[in-house]
């Protein structure tokens, strides 16, 4: 029979990104009011575009800058996929990341590394900021490459065999 458990409910999730976000505004010595950062967030579709617009509005709470959000489509730089199901062929939206700027990449849940390296890959395929820093809501670990996420919301150990389901409103994992 499947079980399956609540991680991270709505609030818990919301405390995680508030944390996160104080963290980047730290690290990265943003100053508030400071337009000339070049601080930028770009979303892993899917799961890492609610996540890095949610981390963003409290990036823009908290230093009262305009900072870009762009959303990245990763399918044609994935290794461990077809590439022949490729619709949208992938790359930065309409607002890309500054040239010489710091680019906060955003996804929802990192276990293998593949999909951060398909980010990065597309990323610098177009453009050379000057830093690339990986924000995740949730660390499975299992990681097959060796790429480590800057900002963590929830390191969560869990076997291969779960799932771990998230969504704006909550982390379940299913265990079978």
């Amino acid at each position: 029979m499947a079980r399956s458990s609540v991680v991270l409910d709505d609030g818990e999730i919301n405390r995680a990104i508030a944390r996160m976000a104080h963290e980047v505004v730290e690290r990265l010595h943003v100053d508030t009011g400071d337009a000339a950062t070049g601080l930028s967030v770009v979303g892993i579709r899917s799961g890492g575009v609610w996540l890095g617009q949610r981390l963003l509005e409290r990036l823009v709470e908290y230093t009262g800058i305009e900072i870009p959000f762009s959303e990245i489509n990763i399918a044609s730089f994935r290794d461990d996929r077809p590439r022949t199901a490729v619709v949208d062929a992938g790359g930065v939206g309409q607002r890309v990341p500054a040239e010489d700027g710091v680019v906060i990449l955003v996804d929802d849940v990192i276990q293998s590394g593949r999909t951060a390296r398909a980010a990065l890959e597309a990323i610098l395929s177009t453009y050379r900021p000057q830093r690339i820093q990986l924000a995740v809501l949730i660390d499975r670990g299992h990681r097959e490459l060796p790429i480590s996420p800057d900002y963590v919301g929830k390191n969560l150990p869990s076997a291969l065999s779960e799932y771990v389901a998230v969504t704006p409103q909550g982390v379940t994992i299913h265990r079978a």
